[in-house]
């Protein structure tokens, strides 16, 4: 599981390095922030110990969009090559980049085939079906998952959390995520009171570790309601 996504917009300050070792504690298998910055995303990832993620300047990085991706590897080894944010299209492996696009997710997708060795889930989810959606959103001059239907198909397909981020700094998030001061937060694992459930291949209703944790409507509504895929509606 990929587990917490942070997005901020341009002019809001990152979150306090507490939140942020709250975040990297609980999904350790590495890190990594792309930044929209004089019209270009630039990807840094790869960033596997605590001690190298808290050298980041991110005071300098208040006056830009940035999305953060902490990951619980599930697909994939644990690698730096396999940290998130990835690319839309190229090399996803490449630690540092520009891109047209950068692309966090936060979950499991269920049903999707590994194309390459070594690939996770999210990698494979990209290649195969947001690469080719962002080529035609292209064409048309349009932002990928703009477009309410086009959010909940990726919903219903993947039970998911994304964070989309653009090189003029436009942030799209996709699922019910948790907005404090500004800053999105893709789950509850950024709080330091944070319970989790038992592992399960899906969290249903009812199932609770404590008072603390509520189900991912998200996710509990894509489990409940497991649609056909389509690409239907996308465009």
């Amino acid at each position: 599981m990929c587990c917490i996504i942070i997005s901020k917009p341009a002019g809001i300050a990152v979150p306090s390095i507490d939140t942020l070792k709250n975040c990297w504690d609980r999904n350790s298998d590495g890190a990594g922030y792309a930044i929209a910055k004089n019209g270009v995303v630039r990807i840094h990832k790869g960033i596997m110990t605590w001690r190298e993620f808290a050298k980041i300047d991110f005071a300098a990085l208040t006056p830009f969009a940035c999305i953060f991706h902490f990951r619980w590897a599930t697909h994939g080894s644990k690698s730096a090559g396999n940290t998130h944010p990835f690319p839309v299209t190229g090399d996803m492996r490449k630690c540092k980049r520009a891109a047209d696009v950068a692309i966090a997710h936060n979950g499991v997708i269920p049903r999707v085939r590994i194309v390459k060795d070594d690939y996770s889930d999210t990698m494979s989810y990209i290649e195969k079906r947001i690469a080719p959606y962002w080529k035609e959103c292209k064409k048309r001059g349009s932002y990928m998952f703009s477009v309410k239907a086009s959010r909940k198909i990726l919903l219903d397909e993947t039970g998911s959390k994304w964070a989309f981020l653009y090189p003029n700094g436009h942030i799209i998030n996709v699922g019910q995520g948790i907005k404090v001061d500004g800053v999105w937060f893709s789950n509850n694992g950024f709080r330091s009171s944070h319970a989790y459930p038992p592992i399960h291949t899906a969290w249903t209703p009812g199932e609770t570790a404590s008072q603390d944790w509520n189900p991912d409507p998200d996710w509990v509504n894509w489990y409940n309601n497991r649609p056909a895929i389509s690409m239907a509606g996308m465009y």
